[in-house]
């Protein structure tokens, strides 16, 4: 049985209320319903109902017609958004993505069966008695992840399926049922056929919750991306390989075991960080170069803002060498700063402030410790912050403008960041000028 509390759920029980009493049935369906049986918190509630795309459209008047070829509608009901959907089964997938046409049903357990695994395969009604044809509950309990009916018929109707079962797996801490998993193999070469903005986004999800080691595990386990449409880092992700599972053995745990297993590259991810530090954190244990993990993540589609700064913390990371010696440690972290910016440096502090980070990738505890300390007594990190402009420069040099100025600045930039000058317009001049005769 269900139990619906907060606002979301009380205002979904409207929607659920409304199209039962205008003569339908009406059930929460999906991921909303298997999280809530494992007590977590649900981002999105889908409905779905015997009323057609009209009836809904007529019944509700704040909707939205989001996808009425499919059957859904989204209904916005005390500032909550749900989306609406008939029941419906599905034709032929001729583009391995979407169905060539929809027919919709009266029967919610015909539309159960269309769906991808057996956690997903189960319906909630208002009163919170759950229809669960496909043994969805036993397999919640059993911490198994297992396809609706024959698993190659589920992944051939959309490659897309397989990652998102190596998603559900990693995510829920979920053992892969046997059969399910030599579907994901007979399948995996139709991922070829999928965009990389949809295998992009389901990554992306990885990385932000539950086990990402385990996930990307799972991924090079059965050589995933190798068959995406385009290629990622191969060294990268072959380093990777070898730190997830060394041995068959323990590649076949990360497939077979629930809940305990987890991949050797765990241990090189942050337990509570966002999407990007653990992305940071992957293209690291993987020794990708900075720009192989900037290309990977344009690959995916991530949004531009994202693939700089993920970029941005492993340049510093990698600027900084970890050499010995305090004084090389604040050169190095100083000039990474300034080339990367006090945000790059922020996050390289929360991305290596446990300790369990600091000992898999070998940062000593001191830098770390100074780092911070380094960043917060630099007078300045760009230079418009230096109390001396470009065209004060060019007077004192009496010379016209020109990239020389660029290079000028950051010289004097470096010497106030690491306090070897003091910020202030006489003394950069001077020193300045000191330069320019010696040159």
């Amino acid at each position: 049985m269900m139990s619906y509390e907060g606002a979301q759920w009380e205002a979904g029980l409207e929607v659920l209320h409304a199209l039962s009493e205008a003569g339908g049935e009406a059930y929460f369906v999906g991921g909303c319903v298997h999280d809530a049986l494992l007590g977590i918190e649900a981002s999105d509630i889908d409905i779905a109902t015997s009323a057609d795309p009209g009836q809904v459209l007529r019944l509700f008047p704040d909707t939205l017609p989001t996808g009425l070829k499919h059957g859904t509608v989204t209904v916005r009901r005390s500032g909550f958004f749900f989306e609406v959907t008939t029941f419906r089964q599905e034709a032929e997938y001729s583009d391995g993505r979407r169905p060539d046409d929809v027919f919709f049903v009266r029967d919610v357990r015909e539309d159960l069966a269309r769906r991808d695994f057996t956690i997903n395969a189960m319906a909630a009604g208002a009163d919170g008695a759950i229809v669960d044809p496909f043994g969805g509950m036993d397999d919640l309990q059993a911490r198994r992840l297992r396809a609706v009916g024959e698993p190659a018929r589920r992944f051939d109707e959309d490659a897309l399926r397989i990652v998102r079962c190596v998603r559900f797996a990693a995510r829920y801490g979920f053992a892969v049922d046997a059969p399910t998993w030599a579907g994901v193999l007979a399948c995996r070469d139709k991922l070829r056929l999928v965009a990389m903005e949809r295998i992009g986004a389901e990554l992306d999800k990885m990385m932000s919750a539950g086990d990402p080691g385990r996930a990307f595990g799972l991924l090079l386990a059965a050589s995933l991306p190798a068959r995406f449409k385009l290629p990622l880092p191969g060294a990268w992700l072959a380093r990777l390989g070898r730190i997830a599972a060394p041995s068959a053995d323990a590649a076949d745990a990360l497939i077979e075991a629930a809940g305990s297993a987890r991949s050797g590259l765990s241990r090189y991810l942050p337990e509570r960080a966002d999407a990007d530090l653990r992305w940071a954190a992957l293209f690291l244990a993987g020794a990708a170069a900075a720009e192989e993990a900037e290309e990977a993540m344009k690959q995916l589609h991530l949004a531009g803002r994202r693939v700089k700064r993920i970029g941005d913390i492993v340049r510093l990371h990698q600027s900084l060498s970890i050499p010995s010696g305090r004084e090389a440690w604040r050169t190095n972290w100083t000039i990474g700063v300034l080339d990367r910016g006090l945000e790059a440096a922020a996050d390289w502090q929360q991305l290596f402030g446990a300790q369990r980070m600091r000992e898999a990738f070998e940062v000593p505890d001191e830098l770390q410790a100074a780092a911070g300390e380094w960043t917060a007594a630099m007078p300045a990190v760009r230079a418009a912050d230096l109390a001396i402009k470009g065209d004060e420069l060019c007077a004192a040099a009496n010379k016209p403008p020109g990239p020389w100025i660029a290079i000028a600045l950051r010289r004097l930039l470096e010497q106030v960041a690491m306090g070897t000058l003091n910020n202030d317009k006489e003394t950069l001049r001077i020193a300045f000028l000191k330069e320019l005769r010696e040159r």
